[in-house]
C-alpha cells in the first residue's frame, strides 16, 4: 500500500509559477537589473577613474545619481514589488546623459560660481553620455519586463 502525503505533493504556488529555485531559470530581468547596478557603481567612481578635475557640480551629480540607481537597481532584483517604480531607471539614464551639460560652470543650467571650475572636457561628457545611454536602455528593458511579467500573472 503506497501512502501519498500532502508534504509530498506540495509545492509552493509564489515559487513554481514565477520559476524561483528551477535550475536554469533565472529571473527575466536579471541582464537589466545587473547592467544598471554596474553602471550605477560605475558612477559613484568615475569621477576618480576619469578624473572629473575642476569639476565639483558633475562629479556630485554623478556620485549621488550613481548610488541611487545602485540601491533601486539592487532593490528591483530582490522585490518583485519595487519593479513597479522601474520607470525611474530610464529617467536616471537620461539625467545622466544631460547632466554634463545642465551643470557644468557658465553653459549650465545651474549657475556655480566656482573659480577653480574649468570647462567640460571630452573624456567627462563621453563618458556620462555612455553610461547613461547603458543606463536608458537597461531600464527600458526592465520596464519592458517587468510589464510582461505582470501581464503573465
Amino acid at each position: 500500500m503506497t501512502r501519498v502525503t500532502e508534504r509530498a505533493t506540495y509545492q509552493e504556488p509564489t515559487r513554481a509559477r514565477e520559476g524561483v529555485g528551477q535550475p536554469g531559470q533565472g529571473t527575466p530581468t536579471g541582464l537589466a537589473t545587473g547592467t544598471a547596478l554596474l553602471a550605477g557603481l560605475y558612477l559613484v567612481l568615475s569621477p576618480w577613474v576619469i578624473e572629473f578635475t575642476g569639476q565639483f557640480s558633475l562629479a556630485t551629480s554623478n556620485m549621488i545619481t550613481g548610488l541611487a540607481l545602485a540601491l533601486l537597481a539592487t532593490g528591483c532584483a530582490r522585490s518583485a514589488g519595487l519593479r513597479a517604480i522601474a520607470w525611474v531607471i530610464p529617467v536616471l539614464g537620461a539625467w545622466v546623459i544631460g547632466s554634463p551639460w545642465a551643470v557644468s560652470r557658465g553653459s549650465g543650467v545651474v549657475q556655480f560660481d566656482q573659480s577653480a571650475a574649468l570647462p567640460l572636457n571630452t573624456a567627462t561628457w563621453l563618458s556620462n553620455v555612455i553610461a547613461g545611454a547603458v543606463v536608458l536602455i537597461a531600464g527600458l528593458a526592465l520596464v519592458v519586463r517587468s510589464k510582461q511579467g505582470r501581464t503573465r500573472r
